[in-house]
């Protein structure tokens, strides 16, 4: 019985000391030089996805791009730690995921304006030819 106790308490230390590490964590992210950009890259991803409108954006995330960070932010300073390493890597690969996101889209844009454009030449050169020629070009 008295083991059974000593467990659970042991146990429940540990979930303690989880938690405040896990809270160390959050804390060392959310103050870290590059979170700002990390933030921001993720809301851009989140409006080319078209999962945030821009409505959203201006009501429900402007906190989190009123965020004070310093994107040219100077890591050597912290001596390169794997959490600078990890932050620089998820923005880098976030700036991929949007600009692969992007690509088709710029792409299906671009198609749509060359028809809309080659439409409204046809448009235009058929209301020519239903027009009389002026007499100057017809030869009289």
């Amino acid at each position: 019985m008295e083991e059974d106790l000593s467990s659970t308490r042991h146990k429940e230390k540990g979930k303690e000391a989880n938690i405040e590490d896990n809270e160390i964590l959050k804390k060392k992210i959310s103050t870290h030089p590059l979170y700002g950009l990390l933030v921001e890259n993720h809301l851009d991803c989140l409006k080319v996805s078209g999962i945030i409108s821009e409505l959203e954006e201006n009501d429900g995330c402007r906190d989190m791009k009123q965020l004070d960070y310093n994107c040219n932010a100077n890591l050597s300073v912290y001596g390169q730690s794997d959490l600078d390493h990890f932050m620089e890597a998820y923005c880098l690969a976030l700036g991929k995921l949007k600009a692969a996101m992007e690509e088709p889209q710029q792409k299906s844009m671009a198609f749509i304006s060359n028809m809309q454009l080659q439409l409204e030449e046809i448009i235009n050169n058929s209301h020519l030819a239903d027009q009389p020629a002026p007499a100057s070009l017809s030869g009289r």
